[in-house]
């Protein structure tokens, strides 16, 4: 077939078969501009093959919408894929995210730590950490109720100024 012949012969295949691929595809699709790149995609194949295809309206028709859904398809597969993966991207970003913020906030309390008196610093672990009560500490370490809350108080006080930004 000539190249102008070919020509002539697509373009009545395409003013015949466009409006039906269309709409058909707009009824899976439910969107103008994907609508078109797929009938598009299904009409590109068929030029193609136009030379190896049979020119009876059947094996066109027949041609065209099995290309058609082989699109539509394999483009689902695809954004099935990307969301996917930009789901799992984003998942591991706020993972990221958390751990050095985690990490962050860790460090803060190893400074906060380090300026506090040893005393006020082991006062305030017996009270958070081994769950002590403010008096089971002062008979443990001799000192009076008033000294643990002293102690207590200022710890917390280092901790609420120096996790402000975290809190």
């Amino acid at each position: 077939m000539s190249p102008k012949h070919k020509k002539q012969n697509f373009s009545l295949v395409f003013d015949k078969y466009y409006p039906r691929l269309y709409n058909y595809s707009f009824k899976m699709l439910k969107e103008r501009d994907a609508t078109e790149e797929v009938v598009h995609q299904a009409f590109i194949k068929l030029w193609e093959n136009f030379d190896k295809i049979n020119m009876n309206d059947r094996s066109i028709e027949s041609f065209l919408i099995v290309t058609l859904k082989n699109i539509i398809i394999d483009n689902y597969r695809k954004d099935k894929t990307r969301e996917k993966h930009i789901n799992l991207y984003t998942l591991n970003t706020a993972i990221q995210e958390e751990i050095d913020n985690q990490w962050e906030i860790s460090q803060q309390i190893e400074q906060i730590y380090s300026r506090l008196q040893p005393t006020t610093v082991t006062i305030f672990q017996l009270s958070r950490d081994k769950g002590l009560t403010y008096k089971e500490i002062s008979v443990e370490r001799n000192i009076s109720i008033k000294t643990v809350e002293s102690h207590i108080s200022k710890a917390l006080t280092a901790f609420r100024e120096g996790l402000k930004d975290f809190l």
